[in-house]
């Protein structure tokens, strides 16, 4: 019996040794294998735009002759020259965006601009007669205009008024500004490029405009009308059967 035992148990060690043989060796394997790799993706525009708040990012200075922004993190300097006898009437900074309006001309400018992007009034235009600014927007309104000034890539926009169709209302929040008149309502989008317009309908009066942050309302008698950035365009909901 004990001759018949030994070879047993010498057989049963050499298959333990032989199976901890493997499993040490595909331990250590695991150990050194390298680490899986990572997806990478690649966007050639960014997904998306922060449109939130932001803190004012240029400073305007008036000289006798000359307009300068100066870029607030790089120090960067954006100047325009002032022609004679021209008068600054106003001044403002919110965001991204740097306004200037004199009795001749509007100018704006954007962080990293190169220049001061500029609309000249038209002869015997108003001054303005409405200016409002957001962080990525500003609007002006005259008598014959409304011209939108978009703070994203700091560019000019405009619609002309019809005869007799004064602008009752304007108003900007941080990425949305929006005019009201009796015949229609126009908004200015933070890279939207463009003024985006909707018809009211015949006695459709308006009674409260509201613009915060991306969102703009328009609300009458007859429908809600709501402007959005950066889509850039006006949806209307029907009040009557509510």
């Amino acid at each position: 019996m004990l001759s018949d035992a030994a070879p047993r148990r010498t057989c049963y060690k050499t298959s333990m040794s032989r199976l901890l043989l493997v499993v040490a060796v595909l331990l250590a394997g695991i150990a050194t294998a390298p680490p899986p790799a990572v997806a990478t993706f690649f966007f050639s525009q960014p997904p998306f735009l922060d449109f939130g708040p932001i803190e004012d990012q240029l400073e305007i200075v008036v000289r006798a002759r000359e307009l300068l922004a100066v870029n607030a993190f790089t120090g960067g300097v954006v100047s325009a020259d002032l022609e004679r006898g021209e008068n600054v009437l106003w001044t403002g900074v919110r965001g991204r965006v740097a306004l200037v309006v004199t009795d001749r001309r509007a100018l704006g400018t954007v962080p990293g601009q190169s220049h001061w992007a500029e609309r000249a009034f038209e002869l015997r235009e108003s001054e303005p007669q409405g200016i409002v600014i957001g962080e990525r927007v500003a609007m002006i309104v005259t008598d014959r205009r409304v011209l939108g000034f978009e703070g994203v890539n700091g560019s000019w926009s405009e619609a002309f008024l019809q005869r007799r169709e004064p602008v009752l209302s304007v108003q900007a929040g941080t990425n949305v500004a929006v005019a009201v008149t009796r015949n229609r309502v126009l908004g200015e989008a933070a890279a939207g490029g463009g003024i985006f317009q909707a018809g009211l309908e015949l006695r459709e009066n308006v009674q409260a405009v509201h613009a915060h942050g991306s969102l703009a309302t328009v609300t009458t008698a007859l429908r809600l009308l709501t402007f959005r950035a950066p889509e850039g365009d006006w949806q209307a909901t029907d009040l009557r059967f509510r």
